[in-house]
């Protein structure tokens, strides 16, 4: 009777208790059947415009969770629950939203969250736990730069520093001469990309003759373009979130100023934003505006016949709720980034404890992600942590995005 409840009771023990196979002690979020991830992302407020990119996650593990690959579905037979926290961009709520989702929820990890403030809000916190917080939804070089301080945090997209000098070269070898205005957010999100600038145009830094900063806060641009158009600027580098840059161009188009050449911020240039500043600004103040890319675009029509493309608009029609816009590149976004973290994960087996998939993190290659761009891959080593550095110079055109350059390493000579 004692041996057949003590059997009984060590039988309850392992169905309640959470185990990572291959590790004899509890790693939370994870059992043999389940991976519990989680993030923060603004669902509501001034910043909502990025809330498709938990959901195009969302869609991309559904998809997994219905594969069936030798006999299992999910990653490695685990089904991926994935819980979203609203933080509305607000890095306070950041701070308690994560603190819910490790705390209470029991998460594995946190993935994606989004927003530099936001994400340095909760970095020191989510190291202190051991938590991984993974390819953050955020260029901000420090992700990179710091990363050995740092264990537990890890970037994706290209930092915002590796974007800028692919501008700074650009304007070095075509644009000679020119002078130019910076409009930027007065935060270290808009900082990066003028050290980065700076170094993409080296000993011609001296272009750069006026720049101008404003708060997130802040009603309007006005008074900051109106200084840089009296600079004598021929070219303007917008270096802000999205709706700042939609009221930057509307802002232009009222004061008449059309610059020569506007280099826009790879964040800001997807297909629902841009053509947002068409209809309120015009398709004159928009059109030749330079920016880069490293994902696929599925407004643009050159990839309508590619397999990648087809899979991501399969998966959307499938899992994302009917009438959504799948030419807004973020639901993309999402989805390539989902793509890359089940790659990780399948890669560690059964080893699934959170320090087994940082180290796996640190020294990782994903090649061939169906949404990203022919020929970027994510790569990190003990030297790099910088995942994805490959992008290519672009030009906005009358709806359209067309490349007018190949694929470049921004944090390469």
């Amino acid at each position: 009777m004692r041996k057949a409840l003590l059997v009984a009771l060590c039988a309850m023990t392992a169905a309640i208790v959470p185990v990572a196979l291959g590790g004899g002690t509890a790693t939370p979020g994870v059992t043999a059947k389940l991976i519990k991830i989680g993030g923060t992302y603004p669902l509501t407020g001034a910043a909502s415009s990025y809330a498709p990119i938990p959901r195009g996650m969302q869609a991309y593990f559904s998809y997994i969770n219905g594969l069936k690959v030798k006999g299992k579905r999910g990653v490695n037979g685990r089904q991926i629950q994935w819980l979203v926290e609203d933080d509305a961009y607000n890095p306070q709520q950041t701070l308690q939203k994560t603190q819910k989702l490790v705390e209470q929820d029991k998460v594995f990890l946190v993935l994606g969250g989004l927003g530099t403030e936001p994400q340095l809000a909760v970095r020191d916190y989510l190291n202190s736990k051991k938590v991984p917080q993974l390819y953050v939804s955020t260029g901000a070089t420090t992700f990179g730069f710091d990363q050995k301080k740092f264990h537990y945090t890890l970037g994706w997209q290209p930092d915002y520093q590796a974007e800028g000098a692919l501008y700074g070269r650009y304007v070095k070898a075509n644009l000679g001469g020119s002078k130019i205005a910076v409009l930027y957010q007065n935060d270290d999100y808009g900082k990066d990309y003028i050290a980065g600038l700076e170094a993409g145009l080296g000993s011609a830094k001296s272009q750069i003759i006026a720049s101008r900063g404003f708060q997130v806060t802040d009603p309007a641009v006005t008074s900051q373009l109106t200084d840089l158009r009296r600079s004598g600027a021929d070219t303007l580098a917008i270096f802000a979130t999205p709706s700042k840059t939609i009221q930057t161009y509307v802002t232009l188009a009222r004061l008449g100023w059309k610059p020569d050449h506007i280099i826009l911020n790879s964040v800001s240039a997807t297909d629902v934003f841009m053509s947002t500043a068409v209809r309120l600004a015009g398709a004159a103040a928009v059109n030749d505006s330079i920016s880069v890319q490293y994902l696929k675009d599925p407004a643009n029509p050159e990839w309508n016949n590619d397999a990648g493309m087809k899979l991501y608009k399969a998966i959307g029609a499938k899992y994302l709720p009917d009438g959504t816009n799948l030419n807004d590149g973020l639901y993309l976004y999402g989805m390539a980034k989902a793509y890359d973290f089940v790659k990780l994960v399948e890669s560690l087996g059964n080893n699934l404890t959170r320090d087994a998939l940082m180290a796996k993190a640190l020294n990782f290659t994903v090649k061939g992600n169906p949404f990203a761009l022919p020929g970027v891959s994510t790569t990190t080593s003990a030297r790099d942590a910088f995942p994805i550095s490959q992008m290519r110079l672009i030009q906005f055109k009358d709806g359209t995005w067309t490349a007018i350059g190949k694929l470049q390493n921004g944090r390469g000579k």
